[in-house]
């Protein structure tokens, strides 16, 4: 039996190493789980978008249908109001295939989001809550910072330099011998006494230029690792404050079609109605407003998608929710 005895430490740096590298291995896991929440978010924002926007196109179609109704009771006689009643019918057909459009993007969207939490393409979900509130109060510089001390990736090239300074130090010590124990039993026949046999070995390294070789790859390998490690967060750092900027972008939309531009639009469809229904407005007048709140709807569920998803970009790559 026999026994080899690392000595010098380098039996602790093997450990610090193999430590080294199974944190690199748990910290790419869990890269891969936040960019799997990143995208379940994502979808998640599309399929509150996709089901108030079925909800604005059956909303526009029932007041469609109003004016097709009030239309054909009203008119009829002349061929000026016999057109007025050809452009609702049409007006009404286009409602019915936008409503048939959203709701096949709808199931689109529940597909997708279904396949990401790992169900059946045509499991059913609830009717959304809305979309996720923003936590107040954060800025580019506490992102940054959580994303420097959480970032999976950033974690990770942090693990591989440790694992490349371990092997460094450990290619350093090629030089010094390791030591070898061992015992054999010896059983003599012939009636003689059995005796045993101690043996204490050196393991001395004599092939210096292949030692000196490993030693140069293993200060090239962390010289490597620190450089990835550098401009890992350097990128990190410009992507959290890309993203940041068309964040606040968004906002700012979100803010001034709120604030500026769905009032009027909802009043300019108000005033039109009932000015028809008075007999001193158009069809066409009545039908522009329509189509511009409904417009004006649509833009504002898209910059509501476009700031969650850069909002979950930014808690994937500050490594959980913000």
């Amino acid at each position: 039996m026999q026994q080899e005895l690392k000595l010098w430490g380098k039996t602790g740096l093997e450990r610090d190493i193999a430590a080294a590298e199974a944190d690199v291995a748990s910290h790419k896991a869990r890269a891969t789980t936040a960019d799997l929440i990143a995208r379940i978010r994502t979808v998640h924002a599309e399929y509150n978008a996709a089901y108030a926007a079925l909800e604005l196109s059956r909303e526009l179609k029932r007041r469609v249908d109003e004016l097709l109704g009030l239309l054909q009771s009203r008119y009829g006689a002349t061929a000026v109001d016999q057109q007025d009643v050809i452009k609702g019918r049409i007006e009404a057909s286009t409602a019915d295939v936008d409503v048939v459009r959203r709701e096949g993007e709808l199931r689109s969207v529940m597909a997708r989001l279904n396949a990401l939490v790992g169900r059946p393409p045509l499991t059913p979900f609830d009717r959304p809550a809305g979309f996720r509130r923003l936590k107040p109060g954060l800025t580019l510089a506490i992102v940054q910072s959580r994303a420097r001390g959480a970032n999976p990736v950033l974690a990770a090239s942090a693990s591989e330099v440790g694992a490349a300074k371990g092997t460094k130090a450990l290619k350093d010590l090629n030089y010094y011998p390791n030591v070898t124990l061992g015992a054999l039993y010896v059983q003599r026949p012939g009636g003689g006494a059995d005796t045993g046999e101690f043996l204490l070995g050196f393991k001395v390294p004599l092939q210096y230029e292949a030692k000196d070789a490993e030693q140069r790859a293993a200060t090239s390998r962390l010289g490597a690792a620190h450089a990835r490690n550098d401009a890992v967060r350097l990128k990190l750092d410009g992507d959290v404050a890309a993203i940041w900027f068309g964040l606040e972008a968004a906002g700012k939309a979100i803010r001034i079609h709120e604030t500026r531009q769905l009032p009027p639009a909802r009043e300019s469809v108000a005033v039109s109605k009932n000015g028809f229904e008075a007999g001193s407005t158009d069809l066409a007048f009545v039908l522009e407003a329509e189509r511009r709140l409904r417009n004006v709807d649509l833009e504002l569920l898209k910059l509501r998608v476009e700031e969650q998803t850069r909002y979950a970009e930014l808690e994937r790559m500050a490594g959980g929710t913000l």
